[in-house]
């Protein structure tokens, strides 16, 4: 049986426009119950909610953008199949293929953000990304996207985790053509 995986409109909501929508409602919501409760005065309305809004843009939705965009931009055109009878696994990007066995696999270690790595709650409002890096027996290493592969375990093999507090994924340049490395 071949598993494939694909980017999708489920992937770009689940990792983009949700948490997206969640984190300007949250935003929205606490700048208004900030000026209630705290009673800003009119003059200085404008200055509470610009520094607010200045300090959410920068700790939470532009790193979430910057990783949306990257984890997107690797998933776009690309898929990742996996062979579980042969236990085979190819990836495909736009100028690149990848196919190799089980056996070729040295290790598998899914990058996460430190919230998700140590089971905590989600306050960032990006931190559930994380990516896959799979390194091969042949010194390759392939990056693959939870936009693209949206698994929670790795088939065949078991995962090493590995804390990183912006998981982006790296290119992958350093890919052969398909079947070289066989």
């Amino acid at each position: 049986m071949i598993q494939e995986y694909k980017l999708s409109n489920i992937q770009l909501k689940k990792y983009i426009f949700l948490p997206l929508i969640k984190l300007v409602a949250v935003i929205v919501i606490a700048t208004v119950l900030a000026v209630v409760w705290f009673d800003i005065r009119i003059e200085r309305l404008h200055f509470v909610v610009g520094f607010t809004w200045a300090w959410a843009f920068l700790m939470h939705l532009l790193p979430l953008l910057i990783m949306g965009c990257r984890h997107c931009q690797l998933s776009r055109d690309s898929s990742f199949a996996i062979d579980t009878i042969n236990n085979f696994y190819y990836y495909h990007a736009k100028d690149k293929s990848l196919t190799f066995r089980l056996g070729e696999i040295d290790k598998v270690i899914k990058v996460v953000s430190p919230p998700k790595y140590d089971k905590r709650m989600d306050f960032m409002g990006f931190s559930y990304f994380f990516y896959w890096k799979i390194k091969l027996l042949s010194g390759k290493t392939l990056s693959i996207s939870c936009m693209l592969l949206d698994i929670d375990e790795f088939l065949g093999k078991d995962a090493i985790l590995e804390k990183r507090l912006f998981p982006i994924p790296p290119s992958n340049q350093d890919l052969m053509e398909f079947g070289q490395n066989q």
